[in-house]
């Protein structure tokens, strides 16, 4: 994946189960290289949500883990964001848990807007009619800063239904600091 502001790659695998129209993460693994950095987290969570390991690459200071598990004692309950957005594209449901990524915890929120006919000539795979929703962030907190500030505005999703599973199209992020597209080059359902 290659942004207007710097290239990076990044590798995420999340473990899970579905219960009761909800997919709940057991284990979150992400790994991102970029210009700037190379970092990784990985998150145990047990089986109601609450983490019972947390790794992350950055070295943190007493004072930061400190701060770390207060927050996470405090919200108790979590998932990430890679099971928050297959909650929204099987689902189409806000997780009951707040967001976290190994840095931050927050809370998204989606609002539906009306369809959209993606053309021919968009950068994605996916000619036709697209569900359009808008995803916010009504709840934010850096895990080792006080007020940390979200520089995310809104990230607007296009997606299209195939075999019954939304499939994103076209990520638009609007961000206090820049703006990028992401589109949808290839895909495969494994049964």
């Amino acid at each position: 994946m290659t942004d207007k502001i710097y290239e990076y790659e990044s590798v995420t695998k999340v473990s899970g189960e579905v219960k009761d129209d909800s997919f709940n993460p057991i284990i979150y693994k992400s790994k991102t290289k970029s210009s700037k950095q190379d970092r990784y987290e990985n998150i145990i969570f047990d089986e109601n949500g609450t983490i019972s390991n947390i790794e992350i690459s950055k070295e943190l200071s007493s004072d930061q883990i400190n701060l770390q598990n207060t927050l996470i004692k405090d919200y108790q309950f979590f998932t990430d964001p890679i099971s928050q957005l297959v909650q929204y594209f099987i689902f189409q449901t806000d997780s009951k848990r707040l967001i976290i990524d190994g840095i931050n915890i927050y809370e998204l929120s989606s609002n539906k807007k009306n369809t959209e006919y993606l053309k021919s000539n968009n950068p994605s795979i996916h000619k036709g009619n697209a569900e359009v929703i808008d995803i916010v962030f009504p709840f934010f907190k850096g895990l080792y800063k006080e007020n940390k500030k979200n520089n995310l505005k809104v990230i607007t999703v296009y997606s299209f239904e195939k075999e019954k599973i939304k499939i994103p199209a076209r990520f638009i992020i609007n961000s206090k600091k820049f703006k990028a597209n992401l589109y949808l080059k290839e895909y495969e359902i494994l049964q």
